[in-house]
């Protein structure tokens, strides 16, 4: 049992794998932080209800699983059928649709200040049009999460044999976990601390979403080059072993002749 432990932990110091799982335990930071700040943004500062709530919620969760059943073959082709690249694609589109919401919410923001004139039942209302922009760049945002998480699973699952592949998953869903436990009081503490933008209408809630989506960018374009330097060494090591495959067989075939001559 011990020594089963100890093999399934040795994988976060392969040189393949662990920088693929570090990348996980990043990602799912990111992406539990950014999904537990989501609804306390929508009914704390968008006014939404309960059912509200409950369908965009739902939108989200419809749009990935519709994406899962459709569109996954349809990206891979996209990148000529390479899980890295789907996954570097996955993270800069949720980078720029995280960054997108946030535009999305600030505008509503706005447009409740400078409505506010009247009455204190002016500053409920949230122009539809916004909500319709946070709905469509939270559906960006699930299914590029959904594009990233797949593909890295593809990757870490690929790069051991199929009797090792337990071990793999089941180590991803602990550092997962663990990134769900880290996340969640991250992002709320980002949220209720006002660290950015503080100066510029403090009361309007501006400082902590900004706060929130600035560090999941920030995440996001470190997994964005950490993935993207794993493509290369992993190219490079490619191209080195087709290279002396080659010398190889040329070898072989220079032998062949001498030996008919």
């Amino acid at each position: 049992f011990l020594q089963s432990i100890h093999k399934t932990l040795s994988y976060l110091r392969h040189p393949t794998i662990g920088p693929l799982l570090f990348i996980k335990l990043l990602n799912g930071v990111s992406s539990s932080a950014f999904t537990t700040v989501l609804p306390l943004v929508l009914v704390n500062k968008l006014h939404l209800d309960t059912s509200q709530l409950g369908y965009f919620m739902s939108a989200s969760s419809l749009s990935v699983a519709v994406f899962a059943s459709f569109g996954i073959s349809a990206s891979m082709s996209l990148v000529g059928n390479r899980s890295d690249r789907l996954a570097s694609l996955g993270l800069a589109l949720r980078a720029v649709s995280i960054v997108c919401f946030g535009g999305a919410v600030s505008w509503c923001l706005l447009h409740l200040i400078a409505t506010d004139d009247t009455s204190e039942e002016q500053q409920l209302v949230v122009p539809t049009e916004g909500l319709w922009l946070a709905t469509i760049a939270s559906i960006a945002v699930s299914i590029s999460s959904h594009m990233h998480a797949t593909s890295l699973t593809t990757l870490t699952t690929g790069a051991v044999s199929v009797e090792q592949r337990g071990a793999i998953l089941g180590l991803e869903h602990g550092l997962f976990s663990l990134a769900r436990v880290v996340g969640p009081p991250f992002g709320t503490h980002l949220l209720s601390r006002p660290i950015i933008m503080s100066e510029f209408m403090p009361e309007s809630g501006f400082a902590g979403i900004w706060g929130v989506i600035s560090a999941c960018v920030i995440m996001d374009v470190i997994l964005l080059v950490c993935l993207h330097r794993w493509s290369s060494k992993k190219d490079a090591q490619m191209n080195s072993d087709e290279c002396i495959g080659l010398t190889k067989a040329g070898d072989d075939t220079y032998d062949e002749h001498d030996h008919s001559d």
